[in-house]
């Protein structure tokens, strides 16, 4: 027979360990730990709760606000030349207004002709890409009998996000009277508005922290917004390059769609891609021939959304692309396409906040070390 040392070096035979005591009591600090993070998730469901319900009201006050900080550093050059702030703000966004409405003009031609072109190019897809959707309609089929639906039931929805904002056309016009108004007059008061905000903090500190932030905030969205303009400015026009090189009619609306839709991350440029792809197998003769500008386009994106953004914004507003993509999704899911693109700036107004109360928290950490000190001292 073995002995016992044999069997110790095998988990199994080791000794029973200690079970701890369950009844112990949590300590203040846990018990408060916990109340903190059950009184943040239950604001954060409260708070995505209100968004969603009142999104018409929500929504373009908050697109409001944040072009309001986009456009913040003009007032402030015409303040600074003696114009009163709210003739500044007056004069921005009648400019502001006065760039959307030569923009509608100028493409309203390509726009209905290109709406015109629609069923072409449907029909288009059908005929030349008949083998592949009968392998999707195969493939659909095969997974209805395997799920045991019929096809009917597997059928994905034909409604697209971006005719959800223009359901209603009071809406949107209420929503367009809303997002003007919000935009003038937080030009026109911003800086009262900071006054009064800070007047609320208590402590020296509190208030040098608040105006940190409130200036932060302008400078990252601002910086921001500029960059992002100008790089999908030239992503435009390379678009309307290749929609002319690839004799596409109105080069113009393909440059204006790939301007626009790059400022939805990840499914603006796929969008681009397709409906090129599209355009171009109305009157191609060969498939290759239609899959050359929607190649050279995606080529572009990559080379955009990889080499030229990152340097180009810079680290201070690089966030993190794991981030990116969770509020993009959250905000589309929320607020729709116009979510989609203010997804990035609320994030980086987040990322402002939670660096100036560190930044807060540090400074008052190292005050209440710098006031012990004395007393220890003593």
């Amino acid at each position: 027979m073995l002995t016992s040392s044999v069997w110790k070096p095998f988990p199994r035979y080791l000794a029973e360990p200690e079970v701890e005591d369950l009844h112990e009591d949590v300590t203040p600090s846990e018990h408060d730990l916990i109340v903190r993070y059950a009184t943040i998730g239950i604001f954060v469901i409260l708070a995505t709760a209100s968004l969603h319900l009142t999104k018409v009201i929500a929504l373009p006050i908050t697109a409001g606000i944040i072009f309001g900080l986009v456009l913040g550093p003009a007032v402030d050059g015409m303040v600074r030349r003696n114009v009163p702030q709210h003739l500044a703000a007056a004069i921005i966004v009648l400019l502001f207004l006065g760039v959307i409405a030569a923009a509608i003009t100028v493409l309203a031609v390509p726009m209905a002709g290109w709406s015109d072109q629609g069923p072409a190019m449907m029909a288009a897809l059908k005929t030349k890409l008949a083998g592949a959707f009968a392998v999707m309609d195969q493939a659909k089929a095969a997974i209805a009998a395997l799920m045991g639906k019929s096809g009917a039931e597997l059928n994905i929805s034909q409604g697209n996000p971006l005719i959800d904002i223009a359901v209603s056309s009071s809406t949107v016009a209420g929503g367009m009277l809303i997002f003007v108004a919000t935009v003038y007059f937080w030009l026109a008061t911003r800086r009262h508005l900071k006054a009064r905000a800070l007047r609320l903090c208590l402590g020296r500190g509190a208030r040098k922290s608040a105006g940190a932030f409130f200036q932060e905030i302008e400078t990252r969205v601002a910086r921001y917004f500029g960059l992002v303009t100008l790089i999908n400015l030239g992503m435009g026009l390379l678009t309307m390059a290749i929609a002319w090189l690839a004799g596409l009619p109105y080069p113009v609306f393909w440059g204006a769609l790939a301007f626009v839709m790059n400022y939805l991350a990840f499914i603006g440029p796929i969008i681009v891609t397709v409906m090129l792809f599209a355009g171009a197998l109305i009157d191609a003769p060969f498939l290759l021939t239609a899959i050359w500008p929607a190649a050279a386009y995606f080529v572009i994106h990559l080379i955009e959304g990889n080499a030229i953004t990152p340097v180009f914004v810079g680290r201070r507003l690089t966030v993190s692309p794991f981030l990116v993509f969770i509020g993009f999704i959250f905000w589309l899911w929320l607020w729709g396409p116009v979510g989609a693109v203010l997804s990035t700036p609320i994030l980086l107004v987040a990322m402002v906040a939670q660096e100036e109360f560190a930044r807060y928290r540090a400074a008052q950490a190292e005050e209440d070390n710098q006031d012990q000190s004395p007393a220890r001292a003593a």
